[in-house]
């Protein structure tokens, strides 16, 4: 098979560029200088940069300074006041029970679900009439068709 003259010149540019790129690598013979040197010797480089104005390294803040410690004081868990509201419904089914609750303040009705917690405060539905809010062994009853005491 003959090759044209264009693809022999081809072949022969890439090899003579793979050739170049090969020798472009120095190794340690034609380096004679970097043959057993370590980075210890080369410590003059790290505290003279090249590439610092004034060829001094950065300095280095070795202080560190630590916190004072802060005092720990007991704080005392001031319960809350009871949720200001108006039990005005309880929704019974087979699987579970909600109990409507109306904020005295802004009206909105809350719908919460036995055990479910409001604020603090955690609801138990006592009976079909009743639920009861408890916080850190504090209690209070809401009765329905009762104004707030």
């Amino acid at each position: 098979m003959l090759l044209s003259a264009s693809r022999l010149s081809v072949i022969a540019i890439v090899l003579l560029l793979a050739g170049a790129a090969s020798s472009q690598s120095p190794s340690s013979d034609e380096v004679p200088w970097l043959r057993g040197v370590s980075l210890d010797r080369l410590e003059a480089t790290r505290l003279r940069p090249l590439f610092t104005p004034a060829r001094q390294p950065p300095t280095v803040s070795e202080t560190v300074d630590t916190p004072a410690p802060v005092a720990v004081t007991e704080v005392e868990v001031v319960p809350d006041a009871p949720p200001e509201l108006k039990l005005v419904g309880i929704i019974s089914t087979a699987d579970s029970q909600q109990a409507l609750l109306q904020d005295a303040a802004s009206g909105h009705i809350h719908r919460l679900k036995d055990g479910e917690k409001f604020g603090n405060w955690n609801l138990s539905i006592v009976d079909s009439r009743t639920v009861a809010f408890e916080q850190s062994g504090r209690s209070r009853d809401y009765k329905m068709f009762l104004r707030l005491q």
